[in-house]
């Protein structure tokens, strides 16, 4: 846990916070602080900083912040469509996004999808939450990335959802995760781009179809090597890759 994130629920007075969960015992037992010490914090989609410790027990621990400052989204903007996977895979794919300042994560119906997927509890924006606190707490940022599930291929693309809304900026780049013969991403990357968008399929793979249309509507496929990588390690591969290629041209 490189930051610990602070909502309002544990709020008990101006800038002061009460934890008595996990963040209080990773506080007392691994970072080990004393009264006056000061950890690392972030408020839930706000700005980050410093807290001092005001009091430590063997149930609670106390801080106020001190020095918190709004922090830059990350660039660019980074949009994740995923065919919705199994639900322990569905858990590691919520944690990168977060941890890897992902700004919306489309989870969508693909043919190799299983229908029973869409019935798992983790479809649910409050079994989500803490999946995604987790990662921001390992990436150090506090923006929770917009998750939405969609349970329909085709209409999600014609209708517009999210980054493919007609309305959206046109230098957007949309990629296409393939496991055919594509070029490397480094290839069809553009630096100029203000706002990606990556579509990674189902552990099969997308089907012919699927390709298609979504190269019939500005997707460009790409691919991550000659290995046959698991979903959540393609998600990992693509924004490691992307971030890769965005400090390259600096």
């Amino acid at each position: 846990m490189n930051l610990i994130i602070l909502t309002e629920s544990d709020k008990i007075d101006e800038d002061a916070y009460r934890l008595s969960d996990y963040r209080a015992e990773h506080i007392r037992s691994v970072l080990r602080v004393e009264e006056g010490d000061t950890v690392e914090v972030g408020l839930l989609n706000g700005p980050q900083g410093k807290a001092r410790v005001q009091f430590v027990s063997g149930d609670a621990v106390e801080l106020r912040c001190e020095r918190l400052e709004e922090v830059p989204a990350p660039q660019p903007t980074i949009n994740l469509i995923c065919a919705l996977p199994r639900p322990q895979t569905l858990k590691k794919i919520l944690i990168t996004s977060a941890m890897m300042g992902v700004r919306s994560l489309h989870l969508i119906r693909a043919n190799r999808v299983e229908k029973s997927y869409f019935q798992s509890p983790l479809t649910e924006a409050e079994r989500q939450r803490p999946y995604l606190i987790e990662g921001l707490s390992q990436g150090k940022l506090t923006r929770l990335p917009e998750v939405c599930v969609h349970d329909r291929f085709r209409p999600f693309f014609e209708d517009g959802h999210g980054p493919l809304d007609e309305k959206a900026d046109r230098s957007t780049l949309r990629l296409l995760c393939t496991m055919d013969e594509a070029p490397s991403l480094d290839t069809v990357f553009e630096p100029s781009a203000a706002e990606v968008t990556i579509a990674i399929g189902p552990e099969g793979g997308w089907v012919p179809f699927e390709i298609e249309f979504m190269q019939s509507v500005g997707f460009r496929p790409f691919s991550l090597g000659r290995w046959i990588l698991r979903v959540e390690h393609a998600v990992t591969a693509a924004l490691s890759q992307i971030e890769l290629l965005r400090m390259m041209h600096k």
